[in-house]
């Protein structure tokens, strides 16, 4: 039976000698991701001003007044970020995918999922729906639910032609049995990210890159593909 392990394994092996394309590919995810907030931000403060009142005692704070018309920019802009933001995640994932399975992955990958960008968007509230619905009803089911569909992205970005529900219904039928598995993969990581922290969010660099192609790793076998592409990693 295979474990986290051996995904990690799988992992290491596509880095191979691919390290410095998927560390910088990363982290030109994340700059643009931090880029796109702090475009957010600006908007908000544009739109912002101090109003202090009372007689500037120490019980006094100022207040931050915003006007209709900005927020309305403001909420525009979250938006309008939160659309790139997914279409860039799909697309780094597609990256990882193609990473893996020893296809043509390139920087443009992140970027190929851009045409899609509505019907990504509409996954990922159809996902956060259905986790909210889920959590209603006690923390554990909203968990479970989570790993259920964490497939779906993947899907998408691996067929961009599917459909918002078909994508999470395939993620439904390929994560049953793999929850668990899917959950130990992600436990095994955290020693990984307390020593990240201790080189001051540095060693993200690596973990990352790591564990998003152990994900995609782990994508590739549960939805089958490992017998067709060139892909030795077999559920014993």
């Amino acid at each position: 039976m295979l474990r986290a392990r051996d995904y990690r394994q799988k992992a290491r092996e596509a880095l191979s000698g691919n390290w410095g394309t998927a560390i910088g590919t990363g982290f030109a995810v994340q700059a643009i991701n931090f880029i796109l907030v702090l475009i957010v931000y600006m908007v908000l403060l544009a739109n912002a001003s101090l109003q202090i009142t009372g007689d500037m005692s120490y019980t006094d704070y100022p207040q931050v007044i915003i006007s209709p018309k900005g927020y309305l920019e403001y909420m525009l802009a979250l938006i309008v970020v939160q659309f790139v933001m997914y279409a860039l995640l799909v697309g780094y994932l597609y990256f990882n995918v193609n990473l893996v399975r020893r296809e043509s992955f390139q920087f443009n990958n992140v970027f190929s999922r851009f045409n899609i960008i509505l019907k990504i968007f509409g996954l990922y509230f159809m996902m956060g729906l259905f986790i909210l619905l889920w959590s209603f009803l006690f923390v554990i089911p909203g968990i479970i639910a989570s790993f259920r569909y964490c497939m779906a992205p993947y899907i998408m970005a691996d067929n961009p032609e599917i459909g918002i529900m078909d994508a999470i219904r395939e993620s439904k039928e390929m994560m049953n049995g793999y929850k668990w598995k899917y959950f130990c993969l992600q436990f095994s990581f955290i020693g990984w990210a307390l020593l990240s922290i201790v080189t001051f969010g540095i060693g993200l660099l690596w973990v990352m890159p790591y564990m998003q192609a152990a994900n995609a790793a782990f994508y590739v076998q549960v939805s089958g593909q490992n017998t067709t592409y060139e892909y030795s990693l077999d559920d014993e």
